[in-house]
């Protein structure tokens, strides 16, 4: 008889049984029982922009190994991250943008962010500005700083005696408006609520605001057209820094280089990079800054605190190799034309289904698909149900990945599953995610949801 053996590897959800992931190749995982399942989630959270086993960035991820592993950023520089923190503030971010700084995850990244805004204020004289704002239903980090200012309330919920105080606004979420408006009736309140809150803070007391151009743990969420630059404009009026947080939307995953200044025409102050700056092969993100605050910064000569593989030469070589690949297969250009085309499939064949209230996208190879129970009044699925879940481990048994999301609503209501593949994924796999898609969701309709 054959024992199994033992497995001592703690799993981040104790009540699932995970596949066994052994081989990526270009836009497909492979499991340990030989099925090739369509990687739509890009890796699982969407880092994997280029897919996987590219054989220029293995090369270079080999090379550096052999060269140079790690010299740590509070003691010396190195090559590769000198020449990656040119290419992002030269050739890829928006103008103003000087300076970037390593680090190895976006929470990092982040809470890096923070601190600069807390640096700026000080520099500056402004002792009193250390509040925090953001929203609910934006996602920060894991850490318990950054689950403080985080609004993902299934992430919260054991750990409230750690957090410290911070406000957080409803998010701008038209397709289940929490002020029950209707763009553009409305007035843009979402946006208009930051200076409410700033207001009843005392200015100040308010050091910074962070979100993210588009909501990801909400499912996919846009905010409305001119909600960032009314953000920009109140963050301007009372000396609060904008912060973005493009840990998922930047480097092409949203059609572009960068969401906040080019889909919503808003200049942030600071930028939370992570995921697609290596692709998923090597642990790396940054902070950038722009000039604006690095002024204050050398003028004042403040140092900065690093994390022990900030800024490493092996993981800064692979987004070098990267963002080079991308560069040269013209992948954002790519993901932008393939997101308007799954889109508009998407609309085609999955909008009448009797459970899809809401498809969100368009903006890149990123895409939300909303399930409600009605879809008049849109009301979701009983929280209880795991509906996004459910549909998500069908997908996967019917050959594709995706990326299920739950409580986006109201923080315990809403299912959402996220469709963000490679950009170098194929058309007709694209075809062949929408019809996985629709078979799934009718399946689900007839079996789980009972119809």
């Amino acid at each position: 008889m054959t024992q199994t053996p033992p497995d001592h590897l703690m799993r981040q959800s104790l009540t699932r049984d995970y596949p066994r992931i052994v081989r990526g190749e270009r836009h497909y995982l492979i499991d340990d029982r030989g099925h090739r399942i369509i990687d739509g989630a890009s890796g699982g959270v969407g880092p994997c922009n280029v897919g996987h086993g590219v054989a220029e960035i293995v090369d270079a991820m080999a090379e550096q190994a052999r060269t140079l592993a790690l010299a740590h950023i509070s003691m010396y520089e190195n090559e590769p991250q000198v020449a990656l923190a040119n290419m992002l503030c030269e050739e890829l971010a928006p103008p103003g943008f000087t300076k970037a700084y390593f680090t190895s995850t976006g929470t990092e990244a982040n809470e890096l962010a923070i601190k600069m805004a807390r640096l700026y204020h000080l520099c500056r004289g402004n002792e009193s500005k250390y509040h925090i704002i953001s929203v609910w239903g934006g996602y920060h980090g894991s850490s318990i700083a950054a689950t403080s200012y985080s609004g993902r309330s299934n992430r919260r919920d054991d750990l409230h005696p750690y957090f410290f105080p911070t406000t957080k606004l409803e998010p701008p979420y038209c397709y289940h408006c929490p002020y029950a408006k209707t763009y553009p009736d409305c007035g843009l309140h979402c946006a208009h609520a930051l200076e409410q809150a700033i207001r009843r803070l005392g200015p100040q007391h308010v050091s910074c605001f962070i979100q993210e151009p588009i909501g990801n743990t909400l499912g996919c969420v846009s905010p409305p057209p001119g909600y960032f630059p009314a953000v920009r404009e109140i963050c301007d009026r009372y000396d609060v820094v904008l912060i973005a947080d493009e840990v998922i939307t930047a480097f092409g995953r949203c059609g572009e280089y960068f969401a906040m200044p080019t889909i919503h025409d808003t200049t942030p102050d600071v930028i939370a990079l992570g995921k697609g700056i290596s692709s998923g092969y090597s642990p790396l993100a940054a902070t950038l800054v722009h000039e604006k605050l690095w002024a204050v910064f050398a003028e004042a000569e403040r140092s900065l605190p690093g994390f022990t593989y900030g800024g490493n030469p092996l993981s800064c070589a692979v987004g070098l190799a990267a963002q080079n690949y991308i560069q040269q297969h013209n992948l954002v250009a790519r993901s932008r034309q393939l997101g308007s085309y799954m889109y508009e499939q998407a609309h085609t064949e999955l909008a009448e289904l009797p459970i899809v209230g809401d498809i969100r996208g368009g903006k890149g190879l990123y895409m939300g698909i909303e399930y409600v129970q009605d879809k008049t009044t849109r009301e979701p699925f009983p929280a209880d149900m795991n509906l996004a879940g459910t549909i998500g481990d069908m997908a996967f048994d019917n050959g594709l990945a995706t990326c299920p999301i739950g409580g986006g609503v109201d923080g315990i209501l809403g299912d959402v599953n996220l469709i963000k593949p490679p950009f170098t994924i194929p058309q007709e796999d694209i075809d062949r995610i929408i019809r996985i898609m629709k078979a799934t969701i009718l399946q689900a309709h007839e079996t789980v949801v009972g119809g």
